[in-house]
């Protein structure tokens, strides 16, 4: 009896140091994205729709999250030079070809959905990313690598194409009829809206005037781009035991009042 009783103590004692050394040796990955994309990253905060799955996925398989904020054409080179383990991008970016290393594309994490915005009073009627050829457009930094061969066609043949880092500035310069078109994800739109009415621009511009979200892009899912096949592997765990428990549509609500359209 009393040799059981000391097995037992010895396996409890195993048990809790194999935690305790678990616990201890828990991987750090480092996580390359986006400078600043509210709401979708918000630095300041280390915080964001984008960064709260990320961070979560990981943390569902037991993985502490660093990250990287980077301008996105440095992403690549951070890949690169091993600076991180990681990086999030658009699910069509080529992370192998842009940085010259394999990569593991992991299941989608969020989709982003872009529009062309346009003042209702302008009377638009937008069907295709044709009718943007003779428009004042601004959109958003690097927009032709993003959103396929017809849009850098039509931004290459309009002069009045522009591109911008800042979408903030897209709002102003939208409601104050500097531009005719923004295209911008929707989220990120009403984001920058939502702070410039609570803001002193909302003195000098009319920005509760109504506008226009014309459909014409496809969905733009987001991924990571991964070095390591078992990484990218248990990071999909993570990502699917957020679907499965609920834990995803949580963290949706947490930006869902920036939506309301």
């Amino acid at each position: 009896m009393q040799c059981v009783r000391l097995f037992s103590w010895c396996l409890v004692v195993f048990v809790a140091a194999s935690v305790m050394v678990g616990i201890a040796h828990a991987r750090d990955v480092t996580v390359g994205i986006g400078f600043s994309l509210p709401p979708y990253v918000i630095k300041e905060e280390h915080a964001g729709l984008e960064v709260d799955i990320i961070r979560e996925s990981f943390a569902a398989v037991g993985m502490n999250t660093q990250f990287m904020y980077l301008p996105k054409l440095r992403l690549p080179v951070a890949f690169a030079d091993s600076m991180v383990d990681c990086v999030a991008t658009n699910a069509t970016y080529d992370m192998s070809y842009e940085s010259g290393l394999e990569s593991f594309d992991s299941d989608v994490t969020l989709v982003y959905q872009n529009y062309a915005v346009a003042m209702k009073r302008s009377g638009f009627n937008l069907q295709s990313i044709n009718d943007l050829k003779d428009k004042v457009v601004l959109s958003f930094n690097n927009a032709v690598k993003y959103l396929g061969s017809e849009y850098a066609a039509m931004a290459t043949e309009n002069l009045q194409y522009k591109e911008l880092a800042d979408q903030s500035l897209q709002v102003r310069m939208l409601y104050s009829g500097r531009v005719q078109v923004v295209v911008s994800d929707k989220r990120i739109f009403l984001y920058w809206r939502k702070k410039l009415l609570s803001g002193s621009a909302s003195e000098d511009i009319d920005i509760k005037q109504d506008v226009q979200f014309f459909s014409i892009f496809p969905p733009s899912p987001r991924n990571l781009s991964f070095k390591d096949r078992e990484l990218c592997d248990a990071f999909n765990r993570g990502l699917r035991s957020l679907h499965k428990n609920g834990a995803y549509d949580v963290i949706v609500q947490r930006y869902a009042g920036i939506e309301s359209e």
